[in-house]
């Protein structure tokens, strides 16, 4: 089941979110389960009862917290919170219906796994991980999508600012900001290659780039960002 020609990440395993009352030997059947799914595919892991402070914390690439025997209700500690802001944190053995998935996705974390979990659906979500994309159901980043779209939606966002506001962009070039405008109104790669009449493959290089300029991970991350920003500057 191991991946091929995917670079080796390492990840750290924060056991019953981060709880002490329970010893090594008590730890759930599917906590071993987890971590041995994760192995398979090239991922390093490591498994403790207590977060890394904040400098080991970055040598790691993914945070996994579970929650079977979790008891911090749906409003989750400060550290927690800090962690996912910090570092891509993943929950896992989640009870269903415990937490709201898109106020989760909302505030940064990369992804939720379920208790029970098929095996299938763990390894597809350790796949899209491994992509640096997040895991969460098509539902929730679809209704996610929407909310960012609606949320202080301002006409033309980024191209109605004027020049001395765009100066203070991060090294953007108006191409990017017209598209960024445009991702911001929804449009798909096909739709923003044919009003600006250039080739998807031309429109995926410069996302790359509007990605790294804006510390972005995806659209839904861009759109937030772009949301900040124009929040911060009116």
């Amino acid at each position: 089941m191991g991946l091929i020609n995917t670079p080796k990440l390492k990840a750290f395993f924060l056991i019953s979110g981060g709880e002490n009352n329970i010893n090594t030997g008590e730890f759930h059947h599917s906590i071993h389960h987890f971590t041995g799914l994760v192995q398979t595919c090239n991922i390093d892991t490591t498994v403790e009862k207590s977060l890394p402070d904040d400098s080991q914390s970055r040598s790691y690439n993914l945070i996994f917290i579970d929650l079977y025997h979790c008891t911090w209700g749906d409003v989750i500690p400060l550290a927690i919170q800090k962690t996912i802001h910090n570092v891509r944190t993943i929950f896992f053995n989640a009870p269903k219906n415990k937490f709201d998935e898109k106020k989760l996705l909302l505030s940064g974390l990369a992804g939720i796994f379920y208790l029970n979990d098929r095996l299938d659906i763990i390894l597809r979500g350790i796949t899209k991980l491994q992509k640096n994309e997040r895991w969460f159901k098509r539902e929730t980043m679809n209704s996610a999508l929407n909310e960012l779209l609606k949320k202080e939606r301002r006409p033309s966002l980024l191209t109605a600012l004027d020049p001395k506001r765009l100066t203070h962009l991060p090294s953007l070039t108006r191409r990017e900001n017209t598209i960024i405008g445009l991702v911001s109104s929804g449009a798909k790669n096909q739709e923003i290659a044919d009003q600006l009449h250039i080739s998807p493959n031309t429109v995926k290089t410069h996302l790359y780039s509007i990605f790294r300029k804006t510390s972005s991970r995806n659209r839904i991350e861009l759109i937030s960002w772009t949301l900040n920003y124009a929040v911060t500057i009116y």
